[in-house]
């Protein structure tokens, strides 16, 4: 199957590596394209920014999706998903919505821990209009943005462990990382909790793969 990838920042320099990230979790036989938008912010941390990127992401999917069995927007707050869903017959997922199911299948409490910025807001929003707001114990975010992630991973990573221990002390009984440009970063963060960590961009892409092959889709 050929899965499209869309991230919806007006930035490339992240494509190459999250291509990377992808196919190191996708099955042997997925083939995966990761392309940016034309325009827009470099990162996704506030509500202008997403309200921003929705149209063009919308837009841009609607040109590109043809040659591809499903669609992933790589973000954790999953811009224009909806509005895709009804647009498009064929699997359209989001980071945000795929991390949520897999940790609701675990059957704990969810902590997220995300970017200190707007987005926290957006993501408790979207948490309870997915019907999720009753089991999240915690969301919390990490004080380095999105744009400074690649400058010192040590760093990310021991800020991601100290606010998963909190997330814990919340209640949490599993940690969803809240945004899609920690991926890869789970299983240390786990080994180090000692709980499960859902990595957001792999869950997508198990997930429409899954669906993919399952032959589920919505149907506009």
């Amino acid at each position: 199957m050929n899965i499209l990838v869309i991230n919806p920042i007006g930035d490339d320099s992240w494509n190459e590596s999250d291509k990377k990230f992808f196919l190191s979790v996708a099955s042997p036989k997925t083939t995966v394209e990761v392309v940016s938008l034309d325009k827009g912010p470099p990162s996704v941390e506030t509500i202008r920014d997403y309200e921003a990127v929705k149209p063009l992401v919308i837009d841009l999917a609607l040109k590109t999706h043809i040659e591809y069995d499903g669609l992933i927007v790589n973000c954790f707050l999953d811009p224009g998903v909806d509005e895709l869903k009804k647009l498009i017959d064929k699997p359209v997922v989001g980071p945000g919505e795929a991390s949520l199911a897999f940790g609701s299948i675990l059957r704990g409490r969810l902590g997220i821990v995300s970017i200190e910025s707007e987005a926290l807001r957006l993501i408790g929003e979207r948490c309870s209009m997915l019907g999720y707001g009753g089991v999240v114990a915690s969301i919390r975010g990490i004080k380095t943005h999105v744009v400074d992630l690649a400058k010192n991973w040590e760093k990310v990573k021991m800020e991601l462990i100290e606010e998963s221990r909190k997330a814990i002390e919340d209640g949490a009984e599993v940690i969803i990382l809240g945004c899609t440009g920690l991926a890869g970063l789970s299983k240390i963060v786990s080994e180090t909790i000692h709980k499960p960590v859902i990595d957001p961009a792999a869950a997508a892409l198990k997930m429409v793969e899954s669906l993919v092959s399952l032959g589920l889709r919505r149907g506009r």
